[in-house]
């Protein structure tokens, strides 16, 4: 952890540094160009710090949260990204104005984009944040636990704004280390015995057939069936449905085809699609983003069967390192976890007697149910 630099100091360094908001889809769509810069220049390789994934994650939230971009320039370069959303609701009966990362229920981490000092980033975020008088409660949420940006804040934000830590989000992976055949024996004898009582079942069933794509028509009958699947399927294993899923997947699906991120399966019965499987894969990681089954067939356990099917073809193929399940797919396979992906929530309250009252009210809740 850097040494923290004293606040009189730090805000001598912030002179330079201004932030422009970006709220139009246009200004949006010009903003790519320094976005690929950005990212390159920052050495991160992951697709949800993309413009690709946050275009995604723009026109997905919209319209019932309003995306923008926080663009932080230095003497007019820009050096850094922090995309945000915001939205109303209501909390124990009290409106409240919420901000927070720009994300979906997909989005297994989110951080912000610089090629600066996350010190004097996240000192010009939060004096932006405190000189705008319209949220209440901002949550910056998914934040990868070792995350520079936690660090920061967590040293920052002591005598600016009320805050607290709300929260932590495990995610599982298997780290994909030696062949299929040590994996099958890692697993416990009933795993084993199920699956292969599945492999049977399937294939004693009729034409079993497992399929991947990586290259799609967005405008194809078979692409179009597994849409309609992963819209209506009501054997689908994600905990948080999004309002606007077909088109987040639509896009996504588009953009990550040209970005060579995208790996799609599918296991089909007689023709039948029994269970899908969607991942986006880069750099050695694959991350589930959604996985669901036809109800109908639940006895036969197709999707545990497509899971641990994709798995053999990952470790044969040596093409990844970590396979991990995103947040909103829940952990029905049959596998143990090696380890888990940490994130963290912090909850930021804008400094007034409103925001006081609904703090007081939050800590009575939980210790109520605590």
């Amino acid at each position: 952890m850097p040494a923290e630099i004293p606040r009189a100091g730090l805000e001598e360094q912030l002179v330079d540094l201004q932030i422009r908001r970006i709220e139009k889809a246009r200004d949006f769509v010009a903003l790519a160009p320094v976005w690929f810069r950005l990212l390159s220049e920052s050495g991160q390789t992951s697709p949800f710090l993309s413009y690709d994934w946050f275009w995604c994650c723009w026109h997905g939230v919209w319209p019932q949260r309003h995306p923008e971009i926080l663009l932080v320039e230095k003497a007019g370069i820009p050096v850094a990204i922090i995309p945000l959303m915001h939205w109303r609701s209501r909390v124990h009966g009290l409106p409240v104005r919420h901000i927070s990362f720009l994300e979906c229920p997909y989005t297994p981490e989110v951080d912000l984009l610089t090629v600066h000092e996350h010190d004097e980033i996240l000192a010009i975020f939060l004096e932006h944040l405190t000189n705008r008088s319209d949220w209440d409660i901002a949550k910056l949420q998914k934040l990868p636990i070792a995350s520079p940006t936690v660090k920061a804040l967590e040293h920052l934000l002591p005598g600016r704004l009320p805050w607290r830590c709300d929260g932590h989000h495990t995610a599982p992976y298997i780290a994909v280390d030696g062949d299929w055949d040590h994996f099958c024996r890692a697993l416990n004898g009933t795993s084993v015995d199920l699956h292969q009582c599945m492999q049977t079942g399937l294939r004693r069933s009729g034409d079993i057939r497992l399929e991947e794509r990586r290259l799609v028509d967005l405008e194809s009958a078979s692409l179009q069936e597994i849409f309609t699947f992963m819209h209506s399927s009501p054997g689908a294993q994600v905990t948080a449905p999004m309002p606007r899923q077909w088109e987040f997947f639509r896009v996504l699906t588009q953009r990550a085809a040209k970005n060579d991120w995208l790996s799609l399966w599918t296991l089909k019965l007689d023709g039948h699609i029994l269970a899908i499987e969607y991942q986006l894969r880069s750099h050695g990681r694959v991350s589930i983003l959604f996985a669901g089954e036809d109800p109908a067939y639940s006895a036969m356990l197709p999707w545990p069967a497509l899971n641990l099917a994709i798995l053999q073809s990952v470790f044969q193929s040596g093409y990844a390192t970590e396979y991990s399940i995103g947040p909103a797919v829940q952990n029905s396979c049959l596998w143990r976890p090696d380890g888990y992906r940490q994130t963290v929530q912090l909850k930021l309250y804008r400094p007034s007697l409103y925001t006081r009252i609904m703090a007081q009210l939050e800590d009575a809740s939980a210790t109520e149910y605590s």
